[in-house]
């Protein structure tokens, strides 16, 4: 019996099989269980692995980079005013993390200094998320390009200091 049929008869429910009738499935099983196991080698050194987990800080900075994207193209004031409330959100989420690099740094005044230069960045960039809402608000759309420009500075020089290189 094929594996085709072996299946169509199992999808058609006729009862239970004989082992000499599945006897040509046994060949058939090795074969695919050695493509399977080669395949998932495969996909290992094909798809990209994170050697860290995502870490919660760096799940309020996608939600705060998700809104960022959107609202820095926004030229309705109601939406990006939202969206900038969004950024905010994730913002104040993430300040009572601690990026990984400064965790990983052993305790003492290094790190103290490196944490309350992570706290006062994101205050800053709190504040800067503000500005865009009220510009927003204030219906100066124009000045959010501007304010948009100052956020990229602060996340280019926010990665710098406490990102780690990949």
């Amino acid at each position: 019996m094929t594996a085709a049929k072996a299946i169509k008869a199992m999808k058609q429910g006729s009862g239970v099989f004989l082992l000499e009738e599945m006897a040509g499935l046994c060949c058939i099983l090795p074969r695919m269980k050695a493509r399977l196991i080669l395949m998932t080698m495969a996909a290992c050194l094909v798809l990209p692995v994170s050697a860290e987990e995502e870490t919660q800080l760096g799940k309020q900075m996608e939600e705060m980079n998700d809104a960022y994207k959107v609202f820095r193209r926004e030229t309705d004031p109601v939406k990006g005013a939202a969206l900038a409330r969004e950024a905010q959100q994730a913002i104040v989420k993430s300040f009572s993390e601690i990026p990984t690099l400064v965790t990983k740094m052993p305790d003492g005044p290094d790190k103290a200094k490196a944490s309350a230069e992570y706290r006062k960045m994101m205050g800053q960039l709190y504040v800067a998320l503000c500005e865009v809402e009220q510009a927003f608000l204030n219906g100066k759309v124009d000045e959010v390009a501007t304010i948009v420009e100052r956020l990229k500075e602060m996340k280019k020089t926010g990665h710098e200091k406490f990102m780690e290189d990949e």
